[in-house]
């Protein structure tokens, strides 16, 4: 068994702020570790590049850009980009402390595999997509998703993480945003089959891994994963759109497709997704193996093992503030807990009041009173206490509970009452996003016709922006009526048509040859999959014709030779314009207009400004021999004109 490497840069304190606590991964940018940033007294991660990298001055200056670029991108699915810096032989980088379990970590439970339903998987992904557009639209690839770096919280929010700092070249090239589009299509695959893919490998089609895959998802992940990247969307927005339209095709089961179901259902081999739904439980192992992972307050420490993270418990995707208790707060707390343990009898503790504290340090507060007391959480609105806070205790506090009793913490969601945002005018995507982030859960999208907007635009909200909605009633977003281009990359000719016809849409047809593409199969398209168009636009499809057929040189046949000699003698016993017009002197070019006596001792043809010569043709002009340099016609390519450089080589005297 190999001996794991010592972590050098352990307890290292970068610029007296930085305390480096445990290495969390490593890669092309450095190693991430946990750290204590002294300032603010909170956690963060720190990236430390490599110091080979270090002594080489353009990857310094290339991770410093990207940082910089980073800090001013902000996304809920992000960890945020806090800073950066040099202190002595160490470039870091600061972000934003990664809370989650992996999705990796996740779809493993022993030596069990474990995946979702396609609804639940497209939850997820969408999530996902939604960090690397805005990653895409500043103009950074991640160039490395994966399932290690995607991680799921306990407030059912998904956070991207293991961007490289300094992009990864081995290929010879930078990657591009197509490429993050593949690993997407991957991670796709996986969490809907439970099954690991290779890096480079596609189109896949979970359909056949596990039964009853709907069409459309198989073709989702089909054209992600497709290994050519033309033939893949070109970039996170455009991928997202096409998840977004799939995900309102398919059919909701209760719980189905629910963002705060994210608990994965055991891989026992093929079966329908009709009884392994999203909504389909864990089994009781799954349960208390992914307990027993959970750490109390819901995240690991410094010093604590692996990918700091926290299980699964189904809780809603608008929470997002973390709730942080003062040491102040936390000692009349435990004040509280001492005196009413000290009025209680033996056998029996008082409920302490823990309202307003973080769940975590509530639960150990709790555990701490030494009765064994069963610990539970549930959630609730509540308009007085912030979201993620303990809003109350069942029973209330101040009542007495006896050794082994349980209590669960109340924790609260918000309001139920909140105010919708203005999303009019944006896209579907970004108006998803905003009523996502207030809190809105249940969102339908209704298309109408709009003689003024684009299609795809948002034109309003019902209930409208700035009014009160009911978090448990649904939104409607009305969305300017338009047609989604269908992916045709792959199909062949007539069903593109077909395609096209029932999406409302016309093909315009571009045939051109390719060396691979079958013939009749289509291998390109404009514009690209999900983008939204009017009635009856047209949608160019280019069509394989086969392989290029290579050129051939025509040779000169003997018969051409036998009509171009034909054509010669006749021009030679045609007269020209000197011979018919006796009296013509020179011409204006200051040439002799007209045949002299040395003419008529040349033998050939004579030059005429209307014969068309090819290269090596011979003619006697005004006494000298010429050969044609090249193809060559007209009077103003007279031999003698340009000298060595015109088109006639002078051969001397005839």
């Amino acid at each position: 068994m190999a001996t794991p490497s010592p972590d050098t840069l352990f307890g290292l304190t970068l610029h007296g702020r930085y305390v480096l606590g445990q290495r969390v991964r490593s890669g092309p940018s450095g190693t991430v570790h946990t750290a204590h940033d002294l300032t603010v007294d909170h956690l963060v991660m720190v990236t430390v590049m490599h110091p080979e990298s270090v002594a080489d001055a353009g990857a310094v200056h290339a991770f410093d850009s990207r940082v910089q670029t980073l800090e001013s991108v902000t996304h809920p699915g992000l960890a945020r980009t806090l800073g950066h810096g040099r202190d002595g032989d160490h470039v870091y980088a600061v972000t934003e402390y990664e809370r989650g379990e992996s999705l990796a970590s996740v779809l493993t439970d022993g030596d069990a595999a474990l995946r979702y339903s396609p609804a639940t998987a497209l939850t997820i992904v969408a999530d996902v997509l939604g960090a690397l557009d805005a990653l895409h639209q500043a103009g950074i690839v991640h160039g490395a998703v994966e399932a290690d770096h995607v991680l799921l919280d306990d407030d059912g929010r998904v956070t991207v993480t293991g961007l490289p700092l300094i992009a990864d070249t081995t290929a010879g090239r930078e990657p591009d945003t197509s490429e993050d589009v593949h690993a997407v299509g991957r991670l796709l695959h996986t969490l809907i089959t439970g099954v690991g893919t290779a890096p480079h490998e596609g189109p896949l089609r979970p359909s056949e891994a596990v039964d009853g895959v709907p069409s459309d998802v198989d073709m989702l992940v089909a054209n992600a994963t497709d290994p050519t990247p033309r033939y893949r969307p070109r970039d996170a927005a455009k991928y997202l759109t096409m998840v977004e339209q799939v995900t309102r095709s398919l059919p909701r089961a209760d719980g189905d497709g629910d963002p705060a179901d994210t608990r994965p259902i055991p891989v026992v081999g093929p079966e329908t997704l009709a009884q392994a739904g999203a909504g389909s439980a864990f089994t009781s192992a799954f349960r208390a193996g992914r307990a027993s992972r959970r750490a109390p307050g819901g995240a690991s420490g410094p010093t604590g093992g692996g990918t700091p993270g926290r299980g699964r418990d189904g809780a809603p995707p608008w929470r997002r503030l973390p709730v942080l208790v003062s040491a102040a707060a936390l000692a009349v707390v435990l004040l509280a807990v001492v005196g009413w343990a000290a009025l209680a009898p033996d056998d029996a503790v008082v409920v302490p009041d823990v309202t307003g504290s973080a769940p975590g340090e509530a639960e150990a507060v709790l555990t701490g009173l030494g009765a064994d007391l069963v610990v539970r959480r549930t959630e609730a609105y509540d308009d007085a206490v912030e979201t993620g806070a303990v809003a109350a205790t069942e029973p209330a506090a101040g009542t007495e509970v006896e050794t082994g009793d349980q209590v669960t913490l109340v924790v609260s969601i918000g309001a139920r009452s909140v105010e919708v945002p203005d999303v009019a005018g944006g896209t579907e995507s970004e108006a998803r996003t905003a009523l996502r982030e207030a809190g809105f859960t249940d969102i339908e999208v209704v298309q109408e016709h709009s003689g003024e907007e684009a299609p795809g635009t948002v034109l309003s909200t019902k209930p409208a922006a700035g009014e009160q909605g009911d978090r448990e009633e649904p939104v409607v977003v009305s969305v300017s009526e338009g047609n989604v281009v269908p992916s045709l990359i792959g199909v062949d000719q007539a069903e593109a048509v077909t395609l096209l016809d029932e999406a409302g849409l016309a093909a315009l047809i571009v045939e051109e040859p390719h060396d691979e593409v079958v013939v009749g199969e289509v291998f390109g398209q404009d514009p690209e999959p999900g983008s939204i168009l009017p009635d009856d636009a047209n949608v160019a499809i280019t069509v394989s014709t086969g392989p290029e057929e290579p050129e051939v040189e025509e040779s000169e046949t003997e018969d051409d030779e036998e009509e171009r000699d034909a054509d010669r003698e006749r021009d030679r016993d045609e007269p020209t314009d000197e011979e018919e017009d006796p009296d013509r002197g020179d011409d204006d070019d200051g040439w002799g207009g007209g045949r002299g006596d040395d003419d008529a001792s040349c033998s050939g043809a004579a030059w005429h400004p209307h014969t068309q010569y090819d290269t090596g043709d011979r003619v006697h002009h005004q006494g000298r021999e010429y050969e044609a340099r090249w193809w060559v016609q007209g009077a103003q390519h007279r031999p003698g004109d340009g000298g060595d450089w015109g088109p006639w080589a002078d051969l001397g005297p005839c």
